[in-house]
């Protein structure tokens, strides 16, 4: 897997996990920038890591590319997605990525306490997520996630560790603020191409 489809589905992967009601942890924290590490194990890529600055706001959730490529913007109230990079805007359905959390706001929530811990000096409460949505692609396949919440920053998602079909994808967060971002940072062109819906399960070429 390529680090920029890599650095594409982790932003879906926060993004669409915050489209659950409140009663998700990810729905708590309306705006904030941070940088975030993604690492995961798969068979075809082995060890991977990716680092990436991620920005939201309200409903957007902005994300650079790696390399300085470009940046990816999700539209969490349209379940849209744009890929800006080398001049050219993708535009598509965010939920046709692979992503097992690509759910509805109607979304099925169980929280089960897993402890407590301390990531990055941050005091932070445990808790494993069983998160089924009710209808789309993935309507009734429950997704499995493990979540770090920071106490003295608001129950943010420090970490977090989700089950997908290529092993456990781990994303940590440093440099984290909590005021809102400049707007300006989810502009993305106006003539961007609309590409098609890949189906559940496609893996990104």
């Amino acid at each position: 897997m390529r680090n920029h489809d890599k650095a594409a589905i982790g932003v879906v992967l926060l993004s669409m996990a915050m489209l659950a009601r409140a009663q998700s942890p990810f729905d708590a924290i309306k705006s904030f920038s941070a940088t975030y590490v993604m690492s995961g194990m798969s068979a075809r890529a082995g060890q991977a890591q990716t680092e990436a600055k991620i920005y939201r706001l309200g409903d957007q959730i902005r994300t650079t590319l790696p390399g300085g490529m470009g940046y990816s913007i999700v539209d969490m109230n349209t379940h849209t997605s744009y890929m800006v990079m080398r001049g050219m805007c993708m535009q598509m359905a965010a939920q046709g990525l692979e992503n097992p959390l690509a759910h509805s706001r109607d979304a099925a929530i169980e929280r089960t306490p897993a402890g407590a811990d301390t990531v990055d000096g941050h005091v932070c409460k445990v808790e494993d997520l069983t998160i089924t949505p009710r209808s789309g692609p993935r309507a009734g396949q429950p997704a499995k996630v493990k979540v770090w919440e920071a106490q003295d920053l608001n129950g943010f998602p420090i970490k977090t560790e989700t089950q997908t079909a290529q092993g456990t994808i781990t994303m940590q967060y440093k440099d984290i603020s909590l005021a809102a971002p400049d707007a300006s940072l989810f502009a993305h062109p106006d003539n961007c191409r609309q590409m098609p819906v890949m189906p559940a399960g496609a893996a990104p070429h």
